[in-house]
């Protein structure tokens, strides 16, 4: 693995250690918790973690063998994450945290996999990404605090008293 790509996994493999550890500390109440102005569930983050790995290792697999990676609906239409990402909810809707946690992990065992594979000219590639131009080592950087803002979200839904001092300490190190 390229030499700047090793701590960015390790960062985020440690935000995943402690994201699995706030989620389970939570009671069955709390997951079921609505978020307001939203229409997930604090469990329904969970499911998101666990499932958008799937998208993103496609698109690492597909860069690391030097394809082109384009999205599309089954049906050919522009492929739109939102509406993906509900779909993957709504399939896991029921799903035991066991359940959600073990998904998660052998879909990021699968998105490791390729971001071994990105070459240093790879990582120093520039692509559009929400109207700005990153490098791919930049999207990663970025995308280690996906785990911590998740949290922030699911904190809405919860009481206040659910923030303590290593949830906090944790969330203000990506200033959340």
């Amino acid at each position: 693995m390229d030499s700047r790509a090793g701590p960015v996994v390790e960062e985020a493999n440690e935000n995943r250690r402690l994201y699995e550890a706030f989620c389970r500390s939570l009671s069955p109440r709390e997951l079921e918790s609505p978020i307001p102005a939203t229409t997930w569930r604090v469990k329904d983050y969970v499911a998101h973690l666990a499932s958008i790995d799937i998208y993103v290792a496609d698109w690492f697999e597909h860069l690391a063998d030097g394809k082109r990676f384009r999205a599309r609906n089954d049906d050919g239409s522009s492929f739109n994450i939102d509406t993906w990402n509900e779909s993957r909810i709504t399939e896991r809707i029921d799903a035991p945290l066991d359940d959600l946690f073990g998904e998660a992990a052998r879909h990021r065992e699968r998105l490791w996999n390729a971001v071994d594979r990105f070459s240093p000219q790879l990582l120093d590639e520039q692509f559009s990404f929400h109207d700005s131009d990153i490098t791919y080592i930049r999207y990663l950087q970025l995308w280690v605090a996906h785990d911590p803002a998740h949290s922030v979200d699911m904190l809405c839904g919860l009481s206040p008293e659910r923030r303590d001092a290593a949830l906090d300490g944790w969330l203000k190190k990506y200033r959340m």
